[in-house]
């Protein structure tokens, strides 16, 4: 599964330099293609460096941070080192380092753009930088360095922490996560807090609040974490004022985010060298991490069963011990898809018809909603609404949400620009992912839902992934929130059915090998470190995947497979 990747000393052994020729065809040098294991010491350019070895030792340089990128200054002229802004952020890339007549010069794919708060956004084009390398006194140097950091997905996957930090939902009952993206060596707990104080991605800022105030700044003493996994924060523009009820918001979303660093267990603030007092300390002055997921702030940490459901010859079940199916009631209504609350108190149908759902308590009274449209599908349940999709009589999709009561509200798309195939909705609320179909090809988007009196999407962002041989994916055809931040997709490149995992922004991928059978729908269960996935074929043959047997064909045949959420 994909996870923060822990901070670790990076130390990168560059290959010794030797001469090469420098006219005639193209000489490549594939980057990031280190064995795991090794270990690599970012060391400046050595006298008589070549071209090729002078720009393949820049981009390694770049991946040491300490000291304000200071080796990977030395491979600079003396007035692009002065010009050069590593902290403005930079690309990620597959590529390699080639030469030809003199130029020298990396190219590839650009995968994602990171800004200066470490926020990626994905890409799919085109990579072509020119070093401009020259001679200078007698030894070669670049005076073309990229904008930002130049960093290898190989790096990129390694030896940078991929950071959830977290915000308070609009309805300040839970948090919403958000991703940044820092050098192993640069993730501190100052580094957190400042991710924090930056405010979130300009995707979520609308349908979330930070509790930190617009006048809030990290004191002088920073952050730091002591023996016993106390983070202790200094603030400063803290109002002495400040309620009691923002100030338990304050507290719940910076020690929800300080998480980020394994040890945390609580934390302790601050605001002008005065310790600033959080409802729920101890009489140390420390709130604790446990009590904030007693009171359930994480919508995951609500999570009561992680059964699979599914349903069997128009019956909706759950999957028991040893996979026996076990039919569950549907008021004697044959149905076509079952979907049952993370929390375990809520359960829904779909009928067989596809025009009608039944919603209510698991194992209680039920309601049945007639929304007016047809082929509803992808039934699911976040918060505690259902959310489906349905088709009207001229084929449009409609995005639906029902309360516990049948209430339906339709959910206004915008400019979605296509059909849903399928969609998720994140646990928090905020994120919808969703296939969508364009002239043929199908695309995978993130939106962001936002409330009000007519509850909408915004525009939503394509994700574009891309294939082992660097080409955009189109087959997409299922997809499911396994994490909070962490996508599960099937998809179908040249015939060949795979899942893949990816962050939200698209900045890590994660292959979980290809598909013995065809399948056509997949279901995760939501979890911190989500590692429940099932995917099921068009002839109900379902497949679960193990981290140690990859997939494993289950017992039983089944219409429809869905996990709790």
């Amino acid at each position: 599964m994909i996870r923060a990747i822990t901070c670790v000393l990076l130390a990168l052994l560059l290959v010794g330099c030797t001469d090469i020729q420098t006219t005639g065809s193209v000489q490549e040098v594939p980057l990031g293609a280190e064995p795991g294991g090794v270990q690599i010491l970012a060391a400046p350019p050595q006298p008589g460096v070549t071209p090729v070895r002078l720009v393949e030792g820049f981009v390694q340089a770049m991946a040491v941070a300490e000291a304000d990128y200071s080796v990977a200054r030395q491979y600079l002229s003396s007035g692009a080192a002065a010009a050069w802004d590593p902290q403005q952020g930079g690309l990620v890339f597959k590529g390699v380092v080639s030469e030809e007549d003199g130029a020298v010069r990396v190219t590839g794919t650009r995968t994602g753009m990171l800004d200066a708060d470490g926020r990626f956004t994905a890409t799919s084009d085109a990579l072509d930088h020119d070093f401009g390398v020259t001679e200078v006194d007698g030894e070669w140097r670049i005076t073309r360095p990229p904008e930002g950091v130049l960093v290898s997905d190989y790096i990129f996957e390694r030896y940078w922490s991929h950071v959830t930090v977290y915000f308070m939902a609009n309805t300040f009952d839970h948090v919403v996560p958000d991703l940044v993206h820092v050098p192993d060596a640069l993730l501190t707990p100052s580094r957190v807090v400042e991710a924090q104080i930056a405010g979130p991605s300009p995707a979520i800022e609308a349908s979330v609040a930070n509790a930190m105030g617009p006048q809030v700044r990290l004191g002088a003493e920073g952050a730091s974490v002591d023996a016993e996994g106390t983070a202790s924060v200094a603030l400063t523009g803290l109002p002495i004022t400040m309620p009691e009820d923002r100030r338990r918001l304050l507290g719940t979303q910076l020690l929800w985010s300080l998480t980020s660093i394994p040890r945390v267990t609580g934390l302790r603030i601050t605001s002008g060298g005065v310790p600033f007092q959080i409802p729920g300390q101890t009489v140390d002055g420390v709130l604790a991490l446990a009590s904030q997921q007693q009171q359930e702030f994480q919508p995951l940490s609500r999570a009561a069963t992680t059964d699979l459901f599914g349903v069997r010859d128009g019956i909706g079940g759950r999957i028991g011990p040893n996979n026996v199916f076990l039919p569950m009631s549907s008021d004697g209504v044959a149905v076509s898809e079952v979907a049952v609350s993370v929390d375990g108190t809520l359960v829904a149908f779909v009928d067989e018809a596809r025009t009608t759902v039944l919603v209510g308590p698991l194992g209680g009274t039920l309601v049945r909603a007639t929304p007016g449209w047809s082929n509803l599908r992808s039934a699911q349940f976040t918060l505690g609404n259902l959310w489906v999709i349905g088709d009207d009589a001229e084929g449009a999709t409609h995005l639906l949400r029902v309360n516990a009561q049948g209430a339906v509200t339709e959910v206004d798309t915008g400019d979605t620009r296509g059909t849903i195939i399928d969609f998720s909705v994140t646990q928090a609320g905020v994120r919808l992912a969703a296939v969508v179909e364009r002239s043929g090809k199908r695309h995978l988007v993130i939106a962001t839902l936002l409330e009000g009196p007519t509850p909408r999407l915004a525009p939503a962002e394509e994700l574009p992934l891309l294939s082992a041989t660097r080409n955009p994916l189109t087959g997409y055809l299922s997809l499911d929130w396994s994490g909070e931040t962490e996508l599960a997709v099937v998809t179908d490149s040249g015939g060949v059915r795979t899942v893949l995992l990816t962050l939200l922004d698209g900045s890590l991928v994660e292959d979980l090998g290809p598909l013995s059978e065809d399948a056509v729908q997949i279901s995760a269960l939501p979890r911190l470190n989500g590692d429940a996935i099932v995917v099921r074929t068009e002839d109900g043959i379902v497949l679960r995947h193990d981290s140690s047997t990859r997939w494993t064909r289950m017992k039983e045949q089944l219409e429809e497979v869905s996990f709790p959420g």
